[in-house]
């Protein structure tokens, strides 16, 4: 009876895990994005720049956080979360390069 309450916890846990490392994975890497972008196309201060982002990135995790946990699906949350989180950090990488200059 142990064995089978252990095996319906196991998706649980990998639901956890994904939205709060996921979904804290996925919102650092958006916030690095912001923070370089966001000097480079408008006449925001860097500094400036770190902090709106920052706080931009409470609501991300907070709505990663729900829809990890609306989500039916624990393929797809998995999924959805590596690929927004390689996209992100891949932008802020490339945006890094870029600026620069190779």
């Amino acid at each position: 009876m142990q064995r089978i309450a252990a095996m319906k916890a196991i998706p649980l846990i990998v639901r956890l895990v994904a939205a709060i490392g996921g979904g804290y994975g996925v919102s650092a890497g958006l916030v690095a994005v912001a923070a370089l972008a966001l000097p480079a196309m408008t006449a925001m201060p860097r500094s400036e720049a770190v902090v709106l982002a920052s706080m931009l990135a409470f609501l991300v995790y907070l709505a990663l956080l729900i829809w990890a946990f609306a989500e039916p699906r624990l393929t797809r949350l998995c999924v959805v979360l590596v690929a927004a989180g390689t996209a992100s950090w891949g932008a802020a990488l490339g945006l890094v390069r870029l600026a620069s200059g190779g």
